[in-house]
């Protein structure tokens, strides 16, 4: 059966500054509500009010805009910001890559690119009106280190130094831009959209327990055991920089499983 118009369709707008979408088959209505009211009024129903920066867990702000969901029972999602409709058949749809970690069940069903911008997908259903609990990091990234390659690239991540094979370099990126996924544990810098695909993008200092000293300006995409994966690096090292303190992790094993 052919998708009726309304699947077809987001509704792109923000909060807490995260780009998200909400399919036109799940909204009822838009309205413009002032103040921060347990409820609003919709055509004389109460209806109880998420505020979708606090269910996420992302800085709160004014939320001028309510979305009132279809379906039962009914939520007036607070939101910041609208960013117009986007019809999906002229953007591109994934589903969140597998290094994507999130609470259970995910408030995301995938992630929408319109014009560039990634988009994250709210799964309605899961929402809720309270804070969701972020995921954890895994209990321990694999241990050991990977073979010394005669050809890598070097790189420092929060003091310290890395090598990565040239053999499972794909590009090295300056400044990309990444799109942010709430919930997600520290580790995960957000999703990268490159080659027409969705990467997450990971910082080795927080999967291992160190702390990290900001984002980071370049991330170098690699292809570990047929996954890409963007890993966070202050700089690329010059040829003879590093010394011989250099850490190699074992890239198969970090994000082929």
């Amino acid at each position: 059966m052919e998708s009726l118009p309304a699947e077809r369709k987001a509704l792109l707008f923000s909060a807490g500054g995260v780009r998200l979408a909400l399919r036109l088959a799940h909204l009822r209505e838009i309205l413009s509500v002032p103040g921060d009211a347990g409820e609003i009024q919709a055509r004389g129903e109460a209806v109880p009010t998420a505020f979708v920066s606090t269910v996420l867990g992302l800085p709160g702000g004014p939320s001028p805009y309510a979305l009132l969901t279809e379906g039962s029972p009914r939520i007036a999602l607070r939101v910041e910001a609208l960013h117009g409709i986007v019809d999906l058949a002229e953007a591109e749809f994934f589903q969140l890559p597998a290094r994507t970690p999130l609470p259970q069940p995910a408030p995301f069903s995938g992630a929408v690119v319109a014009r560039g911008s990634v988009a994250l997908e709210l799964a309605v259903g899961t929402l809720g009106f309270a804070p969701l609990e972020p995921a954890e990091e895994a209990p321990e990234p694999p241990q050991g280190l990977g073979a010394v390659a005669d050809r890598e690239l070097r790189f420092a991540r929060a003091g310290l130094v890395y090598a990565v094979p040239l053999s499972v370099l794909v590009q090295v990126l300056e400044d990309p831009p990444l799109a942010p996924v709430p919930l997600t544990p520290p580790s995960h810098r957000g999703l990268l959209y490159h080659g027409r695909a969705l990467h997450p993008v990971v910082d080795l200092a927080a999967l291992y327990g160190e702390p990290a000293p900001g984002p980071g300006r370049t991330v170098l995409l690699v292809d570990a055991g047929g996954a890409g994966v963007g890993v966070v690096a202050d700089r690329v090292l010059g040829v003879g920089e590093g010394g011989p303190d250099v850490i190699r992790p074992p890239w198969d094993g970090l994000f082929g499983g």
